[in-house]
């Protein structure tokens, strides 16, 4: 276990950008591989110390509780369990661990790294800074990465999915989308490709340069426009309904609504029972404050053809 840091006063985010003109009010992207024209754009959006909270939901949208043995013992005493960690995402685009030294945008093997942790969750503020629980390393090649900024020369947010394998060889998707707020808060989204098991969900707010956990965020939890959320009610489809109606037509019939605004479909394709390696899979997520729908949408083809795609939609 980790020792507890102090938590300095916060950094200003960047201002967010506008949504660029389109002749369609909901534009959607289909992404190629990112062009290294881009990269510089798409680092400078993503890189910085990410922190919110994170659940774990069955493929039913149902949250699953943490494991017992961290629930402080005064949850415990008032019958109450927790569904949420507060976490931290160190994010950045560098050059990959063989290719030392280099900047962005020089050329070479680049990646998106992003560093998970969460923390031991504790009463209210009893500490002045979080303790790491575990936290989880992950790097995936960006010329293999589908982002919101690498098709049609639209405006980027830090938009992107993609897959990797876990250290069990399973092929696990990954979403991320981004709210054009100040500071950005973002949605992110990963699963199994074949289905099994849960799915895991974070909601972020940018809140610091990158210093790759250098400095840990409050266990007050931050910032409160991304404070804990799995046992909110699941308010997706209602939010759809009054704020994007014009959506529903296109969602999914078995779409698993989750609470402030969230939702996702996941469907893989089974040959005699079993997994064919192919997916189709999309995360939506409605915020109130930019008044807008973005949705990631990444499928893979039993012949191994990937494709993505991203919408900004404008709502009421």
């Amino acid at each position: 276990m980790s020792t507890a840091t102090a938590f300095p006063r916060r950094l200003a985010a960047p201002p967010s950008s506008k949504t660029s003109s389109s002749s369609s009010p909901h534009r959607r992207r289909v992404c190629p591989p990112i062009r290294s024209a881009s990269v510089t754009d798409f680092a400078s959006r993503v890189a910085g110390e990410w922190i919110g909270h994170k659940a774990d939901f069955a493929p039913d949208g149902e949250p699953l509780s943490l494991p017992s043995h961290l629930v402080p013992d005064a949850y415990r005493e008032w019958g109450q369990d927790i569904k949420d960690w507060q976490t931290q995402c160190s994010t950045t685009v560098r050059p990959a661990r063989d290719e030392p030294g280099g900047e962005v945008g020089e050329g070479g093997r680049l990646v998106l790294y992003a560093k998970d942790a969460r923390f031991v969750p504790v009463v209210g503020c009893e500490a002045d800074a979080s303790t790491i629980e575990s936290a989880e390393k992950h790097e995936f090649a960006l010329d293999a990465l589908a982002t919101d900024e690498n098709a049609d020369g639209g405006a980027c947010f830090g938009c992107y999915s993609g897959s990797y394998l876990d250290a069990r060889g399973s092929e696990i998707v990954t979403h991320c989308v981004v709210a054009n707020t100040s500071p950005p808060i973002r949605v992110r989204l990963s699963h199994r490709a074949d289905g099994a098991g849960v799915v895991s969900v974070w909601r972020e707010a940018l809140d610091d340069v990158f210093t790759d956990g250098g400095v840990l965020a409050s266990s007050c939890g931050g910032n409160s426009a991304v404070a804990n959320f799995a046992e909110y009610p699941r308010d997706a489809e209602d939010r759809i309904r009054g704020a994007d109606a014009s959506f529903l037509d296109k969602l999914p019939p078995d779409a698993t609504f989750l609470p402030v605004g969230i939702w996702f479909h996941v469907e893989k394709n089974d040959n005699a029972g079993e997994h064919d390696g192919s997916y189709a899979s999309t995360l939506g997520y409605i915020n109130g404050d930019s008044r807008e729908h973005v949705v990631s949408v990444r499928s893979k083809s039993p012949d191994g053809v990937v494709r993505a795609s991203f919408e900004r939609r404008p709502c009421a």
